[in-house]
């Protein structure tokens, strides 16, 4: 049986994406890791998890991300920790690897064989005023928490609609769903109107939908 490995690490700016990790808990073959990762024993033995994993594993990521790395928990000082980075995956490139955060189409292009990852991925209105104020005054200036929170939503569930749908089989059929689940609400968003700033938040689901990048040279 095929495992399928999930890490989301603890984090509340992520919680909101919690949905798509109980989706994946129904799946066959299914192990979970939701854990503050700056505890060094649970997080050593994930590695070493992963170390023994089989090459037809999936190995599925919720969080935070960058270019070149993934990210744990945040320390007290709210700094991201390091969690993943070119000096812990090479072990995993072999894996089907499916990365559902900020950039990682980057990061798993050059980390991963066989993928599925996204482009920049606004979910926090932080984000959003840091930009304000120390760059453009007027980025996303219709944007309010309330929208971010629509935003939030239709992006997860676009994605468990797709795991319900595909159980994961294989990176060709979750990344042919995927595209089809986000353009379904990006439809009903611009027919329903019934939304603030529907327009708007259309626009958003279009870019992610416009970054998907998969990758599956094995099929």
């Amino acid at each position: 049986m095929r495992r399928l490995v999930c890490i989301f690490p603890e984090d509340e700016s992520t919680d909101f994406l919690l949905p798509i990790y109980k989706q994946l808990e129904n799946l066959s073959g299914f192990i979970g890791y939701r854990f503050n990762t700056l505890d060094s024993q649970k997080r050593n033995n994930l590695y070493e998890t992963l170390n023994q994993l089989e090459d037809n594993s999936l190995l599925v990521f919720i969080g935070h991300g960058a270019s070149n790395r993934l990210y744990g928990s945040v320390d007290d000082n709210r700094n991201k920790q390091v969690l993943f980075d070119k000096d812990n995956t090479e072990q995993l490139r072999n894996k089907d690897f499916i990365c559902i955060a900020c950039r990682s189409n980057e990061f798993a292009r050059n980390h991963f064989q066989n993928y599925i990852g996204f482009g920049d991925i606004t979910s926090d209105f932080s984000e959003i005023e840091a930009e304000r104020n120390l760059g453009d005054s007027h980025y996303m200036d219709w944007a309010t928490e309330e929208d971010l929170v629509v935003f939030r939503q239709e992006f997860s569930e676009a994605i468990v609609d797709a795991i319900r749908l595909t159980h994961c089989g294989d990176l060709s059929s979750m990344y042919k769903m995927l595209k089809l689940c986000f353009n379904k609400r990006i439809a009903t968003l611009l027919v329903n109107k019934n939304i603030s700033n529907y327009r708007h938040i259309a626009d958003l689901m279009f870019d992610i939908l416009d970054n998907i990048e998969c990758c599956y040279s094995q099929y």
